[in-house]
């Protein structure tokens, strides 16, 4: 993917588009197991936005200027920090456990949603300062969005 553990802000954007194809086939596979009818539809909801963010990363790619992002305090820092996003649980090579679904409880799958959506905040955060102006604001407006994600799963983990 990268040499040398230097992404490039196209590499960035397009493991923003994998996250999210990933949580569409959670989201959709959990959905299809729930029995309750309200996380059904949160579930399906968030299978949706999941595509939607993936098109709008696919046109992001395509127009992606490159911006000098923040310096770092030590060379690598970025791309350790990101190294350490996609070898975590939610980012590792089999990131979302659509064959192990059946045997979660509904507060299983809820805590793994919760889990995905905020490793996938931290990772829009980091591609927002290596991106455009525009493609930053398009950026900051997705975080925007996942947080809405976090903020409905809790609710129904209270509920």
């Amino acid at each position: 993917m990268a040499t040398g553990h230097v992404f490039t802000a196209g590499q960035i954007v397009e493991m923003a588009i994998q996250t999210e194809q990933s949580g569409y086939r959670f989201y959709r596979a959990a959905a299809e197991k729930a029995s309750d009818g309200e996380m059904r539809a949160l579930l399906q909801w968030l299978a949706e936005q999941e595509a939607s963010h993936e098109q709008v990363f696919r046109r992001l790619l395509e127009e992606q200027q490159p911006a000098q992002g923040p310096r770092e305090e030590y060379g690598g820092q970025r791309a350790q920090f990101i190294q350490a996003l996609l070898d975590s649980r939610v980012f590792g090579a089999d990131p979302l456990p659509e064959r192990d679904l059946e045997a979660m409880t509904d507060s299983q799958v809820i805590d793994y949603a919760l889990n995905f959506e905020k490793d996938t905040i931290l990772l829009f955060y980091e591609m927002r300062d290596l991106v455009s102006e525009m493609g930053a604001y398009t950026v900051g407006r997705l975080i925007e969005e996942e947080k809405t994600h976090v903020q409905r799963l809790h609710a129904l983990r209270r509920a």
